[in-house]
């Protein structure tokens, strides 16, 4: 990160700390260092890490891509930020980090926090507390962005120590949820599935290994069904989940939190977009809203629906080892 680019955080910070409070100790408080370590960031002599602009910028509302396209233009020429993290591993421990911190903050005060979702695909937080899903996770994506041998196997991949540790971190709090809308795609479950088989057709899952996919997938609907049905999350608070009757193009969650409006967009299973900036939360609200208008309620209401989609789903967890092909030639049609 350039002196321009960390002065303007820098800056950022520094407007949007509450007036009563000095800025040195508001660093101190909510990224838990030492006086000397805040003054220092502040002074720009050591960077912030992207963990504590992760959650800045939601705690005062900033936006980092702002910044950085701002300081691009400045300097005549596109402006990328760079982490200094050198391979899949690394990033993965520092996306689970910032999702961490994240969820701390808001653990804060619940009662303030309200998401709408909309979900073409799994999300981690759906996968976390199962280990092969959790796995099949990591290993499809060290898989997609590492330079590995073409015949890696699941088998082959060992999950490192430090990813353990923070995704049991990660478990211990991703579960405390406020209100949400859950918006999901008519083949939720279906883009998951046609992933495992994708390696499984490829030899690089064995059957034993479908085998764990396969209990895991059924528990995953046997804990999410009574969410669906009663609109009640494990936190006790509301969730409503809708049944579109469109395809969704990508999985978008909005977090409102106090003041503060922020929209993770995922165009990949590890690296979300964040947007702090308000006009554009607005517009990303008006389209998670508008796919109500072609969704089912389906929490408290229309169990019929929600029968068919569970069933559904069902049907395919247990069609597991040949859909695939059934996909590509004679899909079975369910009707809702």
């Amino acid at each position: 990160m350039n002196k321009n680019t960390n002065k303007a955080i820098v800056d950022a910070i520094i407007d949007r700390v509450p007036q009563n409070m000095k800025p040195v100790v508001y660093l101190m408080d909510n990224l838990d260092i030492n006086k000397d370590s805040a003054y220092r960031r502040i002074k720009g002599s050591i960077p912030f890490t992207f963990s504590e602009l992760a959650k800045l910028s939601a705690e005062l509302g900033f936006s980092l891509d702002d910044i950085v396209k701002n300081d691009g233009k400045a300097a005549g020429k596109n402006t990328e930020v760079k982490f200094n993290l050198s391979s899949a591993e690394d990033l993965i421990v520092e996306r689970l980090d910032v999702y961490y911190q994240l969820k701390k903050t808001y653990l804060k005060d619940i009662q303030e926090y309200r998401s709408v979702v909309s979900l073409n695909k799994y999300h981690i937080f759906f996968i976390l507390k199962y280990d092969s899903l959790f796995k099949f996770y990591y290993y499809s994506w060290i898989y997609q962005i590492s330079d590995l041998p073409i015949h890696f196997s699941f088998s082959e991949l060992t999950i490192p120590e430090r990813i353990t540790i923070i995704r049991k971190k990660l478990i211990s709090i991703a579960f405390e949820y406020g209100n949400s809308d859950l918006i999901l795609d008519p083949d939720f479950f279906l883009n998951l599935i046609r992933d495992i088989q994708y390696y499984y057709k490829r030899g690089l899952i064995s059957t034993g290994e479908l085998a764990s996919f396969k209990d895991e997938l059924y528990d995953l609907i046997a804990h999410l069904e009574p969410i669906f049905r009663k609109g009640t999350n494990d936190a006790g608070s509301n969730t409503y989940s809708y049944l579109s009757s469109i395809s969704i193009d990508t999985n978008i969650v909005q977090i409102s939190y106090k003041d503060t409006i922020t929209t993770m967009i995922w165009y990949n299973p590890i690296y979300p977009v964040f947007e702090y900036e308000v006009h554009e939360n607005i517009i990303y609200r008006k389209w998670l809203e508008s796919l109500k208008k072609f969704s089912v309620l389906i929490t408290k209401s229309n169990y019929s629906l929600t029968a068919n989609f569970i069933k559904k789903q069902l049907m395919l967890i247990n069609n597991l080892e040949n859909y695939y092909d059934k996909y590509e030639t004679d899909s079975p049609n369910i009707e809702f």
